[in-house]
């Protein structure tokens, strides 16, 4: 600290002309130089004599057929050189830590919403490197991980933490047109091959709002993930709880219908969420924006 303290003492002259004095080393001439620089042969020349009398002495001796270094110059341009190569390396390596950003998402949030919106991202933030990793998880945890955001499904209630509602979770059933042909109101689903992806009390609650007896759930199938169920139910096996937003390219594209019109409001959403400190390159709040108006467009 007193070499750097010292240094700012006696005004270390400007990296651009340090850097003009390597490559006119190395290129043995202003000239070359300037061309490597593209800059005029004067502009370099005058650098260079700059900083020569901002040292106090002479780094290169003038001769016909080139420059050659002094040697004061023999002492002071490799020293130069070796710290602009670790300055280099260094803003590199600075340039990608705020440059790169881990986003963690619940698995069919990354395949059926975020992964069809990445083309266009790469457009809005293409200076950044999105790295997806994928969890179960109901909490924005950030203290065993390096993840620098994440997209939750919850309530919005978690202290200390940036939280920016994308979309509303709306739970309703769907299954293939072969399948919906067999069912004819709500309460013939109560036969079917249920396709459990969520707890037993959104079926539950979904069967009393739309007025379907609730009594004991028939026989089905559990997955861990809805994006399994949904490709079970493409499949023809049976029918399931979907969020409508994550299944909106299949319902679309006809892949799957939705039988009956009830939806299911547990009074959850999804949530941008990010630690407050972790904001600060602005790539964020950038993507954050992004996210929420995509997430405002789509259907609700």
């Amino acid at each position: 600290m007193d070499e750097l303290r010292q240094g700012v003492a006696v005004r270390v002259p400007h990296l651009r002309a340090m850097e003009m004095c390597v490559i006119a080393a190395r290129c043995g001439s202003f000239s070359g130089a300037a061309r490597a620089l593209r800059l005029t042969q004067g502009a370099v020349s005058r650098q260079v004599q700059r900083l020569e009398s901002a040292l106090g002495v002479a780094l290169f001796v003038r001769q016909a057929a080139g420059l050659k270094l002094t040697a004061q110059g023999e002492v002071f341009i490799p020293i130069v050189e070796e710290a602009l190569v670790r300055l280099t390396a260094a803003c590199k390596v600075l340039r990608t830590a705020t440059r790169s950003i881990s986003l963690r998402m619940p698995p069919t949030v990354a395949s059926r919403w975020f992964l069809p919106l990445l083309p266009a991202l790469r457009g809005v933030l293409p200076e950044v490197d999105i790295r997806i990793t994928t969890d179960l998880s109901y909490e924005p945890h950030f203290e065993d991980n390096d993840d620098d955001a994440a997209i939750v499904l919850g309530r919005g209630d978690w202290p200390d933490l940036e939280v920016h509602r994308l979309m509303a979770e709306r739970l309703t059933v769907v299954c293939s047109a072969a399948a919906a042909a067999s069912l004819g109101s709500p309460a013939s689903i109560e036969g079917a091959f249920l396709l459990n992806c969520y707890p037993d009390a959104a079926w539950a609650a979904w069967s009393q709002g739309a007025g379907v007896p609730c009594g004991p759930l028939p026989r089905g199938q559990s997955f861990p993930t809805l994006e399994l169920g949904l490709t079970a139910a493409v499949r023809g096996e049976g029918v399931t709880l979907a969020d409508l937003t994550l299944a909106r390219d299949a319902l679309r594209d006809r892949l799957l219908v939705a039988p009956c019109d009830h939806q299911l409001d547990r009074g959850l959403a999804y949530y941008f969420v990010y630690p407050q400190q972790r904001s600060r390159s602005g790539i964020l709040p950038r993507l954050r924006d992004w996210l929420v108006q995509c997430a405002s467009s789509g259907p609700e």
